[in-house]
Formats: structure tokens, sequence, C-alpha cells
């Protein structure tokens, strides 16, 4: 029965999760696993701890990661291995369940309801940096729903907002073990409350002086809904469809999807589109570009009379590329034959005289700590262009829309995002949405943000980052030397 419980509460734990945000859920599983925690802290029989939590990720996992089976349906050849996706359920599984044993077991005096966020933390963060990495599993995403709870993300960045939401989570435990009361309240103050916020006080007084810049953008987005080009090669039409929409624009600005593109790009010749431009408008669109024999997954910045461009730089591993192709080349059915290249073009594009952008491609948005840097945090807004086609109709497309949000919160900067079957929104630099379009559906707007340059956290990030890995390994080490002691 208890195997059916830790089941339960890891796809309930799910549910805290875009498109659902059953919150009143997480203050009920994770005091459970609080006293479970403690309960086995001094009854452990690892073979039991180790089922029930496996089952708990499991759990998580499976209803969390369910849409990630929709691409092997795409094709007929590739259906029959739908059931390789269970493999990173599986592994993301074995992650987290080996590091809440490794946390429970060298760090005994740790108070629990500090352990269990730090359990979750860890593995966010593992998880997101091992191999080729996959930072989409983020507890940040439990606040995205609202944007009053932006300034977490806005002060705090992605990875301390998973901490901090799982902490406020584990606070019912307090009435449970009241003894902790008194040391929660002193620990937290201490060594956590009082650092972050001189650190945010510092980094506010250090920009006191920032120039205020002021502009507005008008914008058009596109949403062509167009199928998968290896299903659909109608490319003429395509063509004819998106030459139809730039010739009846008005707007400065107009946004495509990724690979909306439809033929194969080399020198950068995209006449067809520069010979219905009006002289102030500007075309984004994405596109398979070609040079010297290399395919890149390629956004286009168009204008009448010139073709700036970015190359995608994080590749879907089995998507855009076989890792060790040589030993694994069985996956090929869904990989295809051909790797495209890793970018090397920097991540920013001049728009004009005033006004410049953050270029995303896809997934890129999940990784938070690649997409932004000293040569580009001073951008003015940021353009993520997507097709979520490959995610299907489940919670993948929501999911992944939802990071857009936390990425404008944490980045402090407008989010304009189009996907080719939705969801395509817009959404301010405090993660409020303005826009948002359906799934599968044809669409097109007209729309207008302000711009600024407001100020932008990511070194604060990156410093309370640093001094929180500090603190976990220090209570580590001073556990350490409690336990020679005794």
């Amino acid at each position: 029965m208890n195997k059916v419980i830790f089941l339960i509460f890891g796809y309930l734990t799910s549910l805290l999760f875009p498109p659902y945000f059953f919150f009143p859920f997480g203050f009920i599983i994770f005091p459970f696993l609080c006293h479970y925690t403690d309960y086995k802290q001094n009854n452990l029989k690892k073979n039991i701890t180790f089922i029930n939590i496996f089952l708990f990720s499991i759990g998580f996992f499976t209803n969390f990661l369910f849409w990630i089976q929709n691409p092997f349906y795409v094709f007929e050849d590739t259906k029959k291995l739908f059931f390789l996706s269970f493999i990173l359920i599986i592994l993301l599984g074995l992650i987290f369940t080996c590091i809440f044993l490794i946390i429970i077991k060298f760090n005994k005096y740790l108070p629990t309801i500090f352990k269990i966020p730090i359990i979750f933390v860890l593995s966010e963060y593992i998880i997101a940096n091992i191999f080729y990495g996959f930072p989409w599993v983020s507890f940040s995403l439990i606040v995205s729903s609202n944007e009053y709870f932006s300034f977490i993300l806005k002060n705090f960045g992605t990875l301390i907002t998973s901490y901090i939401v799982i902490q406020l989570f584990c606070l019912p435990y307090l009435f449970i073990k009241i003894d902790l009361y008194k040391f929660f309240l002193k620990t937290f103050s201490l060594f956590c409350l009082i650092p972050l916020v001189l650190i945010i006080l510092y980094h506010n007084f250090k920009h006191r002086d920032l120039a205020l810049f002021e502009e507005n953008l008008n914008f058009q987005i596109i949403q062509l809904n167009h199928q998968n080009q290896a299903l659909d090669n109608n490319s003429i039409v395509k063509m004819d469809t998106i030459i139809s929409y730039i010739y009846k624009s008005n707007a400065e600005l107009i946004i495509f999807a990724e690979n909306n593109y439809p033929y194969l790009i080399d020198d950068l010749k995209i006449d067809e589109i520069q010979s219905v431009l009006k002289r102030n408008q500007t075309v984004i669109i994405g596109g398979t570009r070609i040079e010297d024999s290399k395919y890149f997954n390629t956004f286009l910045n168009i204008t009448h009379d010139k073709v700036k461009y970015f190359d995608k730089k994080i590749l879907v591993p089995f998507g855009e590329f076989l890792p060790f192709r040589d030993f694994i080349n069985f996956f090929e059915p869904i990989s295809g034959l051909i790797d495209y290249q890793t970018g090397q073009t920097q991540r920013i594009i001049k728009l004009n005289s005033k006004i410049n952008y953050i270029p995303i491609i896809c997934y890129e948005i999940i990784f938070y700590w690649k997409i932004i840097n000293n040569f580009n945090r001073n951008s003015n807004f940021i353009i993520n262009i997507t097709n979520d086609s490959w995610f299907g109709n489940l919670l993948g497309p929501y999911q992944h829309f939802y990071f857009s949000k936390i990425r404008a919160a944490e980045f402090n900067k407008p989010i304009i995002r189009v996907s080719n079957n939705g969801i395509s929104g817009i959404v301010d630099n405090n993660g409020k949405i303005i826009m948002t379009t359906n799934l599968n559906m044809q669409h097109s707007s007209n729309h207008s943000i302000h711009l600024n340059n407001n100020i932008n956290y990511f070194k604060t990030h990156n410093v309370i980052k640093i001094y929180f890995f500090i603190l976990v390994f220090l209570s580590f080490l001073f556990n350490q030397k409690k336990n020679e002691h005794r």
C-alpha cells in the first residue's frame, strides 16, 4: 500500500506544474516527504526507501514528461520505438532517487525542512547539466501562473526560485515538528534571507543611474500551422502563403516560426521575401541553412537589402543530431542520417540603430544560463521562434510556453514567441501574458510593445547560486565533522 501512495504522490506533484497549477497539493506532498525522511533517517532500510522514492519519481516524471513519446509517432517507421521515451523517465527517476538516498545518508543533522528542498534543487541542477542537459524539470515553473510571483524570478533566478517554492511547500511540517520552528527562523534569516536582501540592495544601488531608454515596437506575429516538412513537401504553396502575408502587412517587424521557410537556404539568398518587403520592414523566419555541406537550424532577420542570421547553438540530441552515431546508429530512423551543426554566431541581432534583441530557437529557451551573457544582457527584448508540433497536444506545448514566462521575468525583458502551430504569445518583462494563441490554428495579429533598458539581474543570480552551493557544501562538511566527533 505504501508503494501505491508514493506513486500517487509523485503523480500529484506533476499537477503543481503547467497547465494545472494545483498548488494546494504541494502543502501536502512535501510535508509528507519531510515526515517520511525524518522517520527513515532513524529506521533506514535502503531497499525499501529506494523503491518508494523511485516510485515517487516515476509517478512524477511519467505524467510530467508523458508528451515526450509524441515525436516517435510523427513517422510510421518510428512508432514501434515509442517505448524508448521511457528510458529518459527511468534515468531521471534513478538520478533523483540516488540523490535522495545520498543526502539523507550523509547529512543526518541538517533539519529535514531544509533537506527536502536541497534534494529537489540538486536534482534539478544535476539533470540540467549531465551529458547534454535537460533543464525542462524546473520547480520554478510552478510560480509561472501568476506575474505577482515574478519578483522572485527577477531577483533570484530560476534555480533559487525552485528552492524557495519547495521550501514554502515544506513549511506546514513546522507545525508537526514544532521544535524546529525557532531553529528554522534563525537559520533561514541568518544564512538565507539577510544575505539575499543585501545582494539585491547592492545590485539595485549599483544600477540606480542607468540611462533610460524608451521606444515602441510595432510587429505582426504569424502562426502558419504548417505540417512538418517531412510530412508535407508542398513547398510552393507554403512559400506563396508566406509571401502573401508579407505583401499585405504594414508592420515594421513580421515574425514567423522556426523552420517556416520551406526551402534549403544557400548563400543566404532570400530574394523572394526581399522583393516584397517595404523599406522599413523586417521579416524574421526560421529555416535550414546549408554552408560547406553542413546544415544549420537558422534564425533569419531579413530586410530589403540585408540578411542577418543566428544559428542554433543548443541542439536537440536524437532530434537534430545523434550522439555517438557510430555506436548507436539504430536510432537513425528517429534522428535522421544527417546531423545539424552547432552555430558559432553571437546570440544578438541589431534590429535598427536603437534596438537589438536576443534570438532564441525552440527549446534553447529552457537553458537559462546559456542564452544570456555580458555581450547581450542589455538587449531590449527576446524573440523565441519554435515548432512545437513535435510535442503533440498534451502537456509539452504548454510547459514550453510557460518557460517563456519565467525567462521574461528572470531576464526582465519582454518576449515575443512565435510557434508554427502554437502556442504563440507575448509576455512582458514581469512575466505577464499580453496575448496567446490556440494550438493547431492559423493565426495572424498585430501588436505593439514598449521597450526600455530595465536592469538585468543575471549576474546577481549567479552570485546567489554560488552562495547557495557554498551553503550546501558547508552544511555537509559541518555535519560530517560532527559525525566524526560523536
